[in-house]
């Protein structure tokens, strides 16, 4: 009997553990943040992947140093969309990385450039945040974003 009883205990702990908290972030979602309306048609059956053209778009549009060199470079952000569509955590999880033939240059272009993604993301309102099971939810998005230089 008492087997029984501890079988029956540690099947409950862990359905327990396996239900979600309303502040857990998901990386997916039944419904997926959207940052903007889209517009595109060829993305009318895919809110998504719209979501995460509009964002690499905007961080590009965005990211603008006064003088350029005409190079492209990439990052890899991480961010959480939020409740209420705010943005929070946001990680750059690989920063942009510019040539240049001097190495003190190379640094503050880059160290500058980082600086002013992770400002565009922080900034970000996203018009409808995550759902899962009918409720609001925090998502993490991860999405790659060229910059020119």
């Amino acid at each position: 009997m008492k087997g029984l009883f501890a079988f029956c205990l540690t099947i409950l702990s862990f359905v327990s553990l396996a239900q979600s908290s309303s502040d857990d972030i998901l990386r997916r979602a039944e419904v997926m943040p959207v940052f903007q309306q889209c517009e595109d048609p060829n993305y009318a059956d895919a809110p998504y992947p719209c979501t995460m053209k509009q964002l690499s778009d905007y961080i590009k549009a965005a990211v603008v140093l006064e003088e350029t060199t005409g190079n492209i470079t990439k990052c890899v952000i991480s961010l959480v969309v939020e409740k209420d569509g705010s943005v929070s955590n946001v990680q750059l999880l690989r920063g942009v990385f510019v040539n240049a033939e001097n190495e003190q240059e190379k640094l503050a272009l880059e160290n500058t450039l980082n600086t002013m993604i992770t400002e565009t993301v922080e900034g970000l309102n996203f018009v409808l945040p995550g759902y899962q099971n009918g409720e609001k939810s925090r998502v993490m998005l991860q999405l790659s974003a060229s910059v020119n230089y």
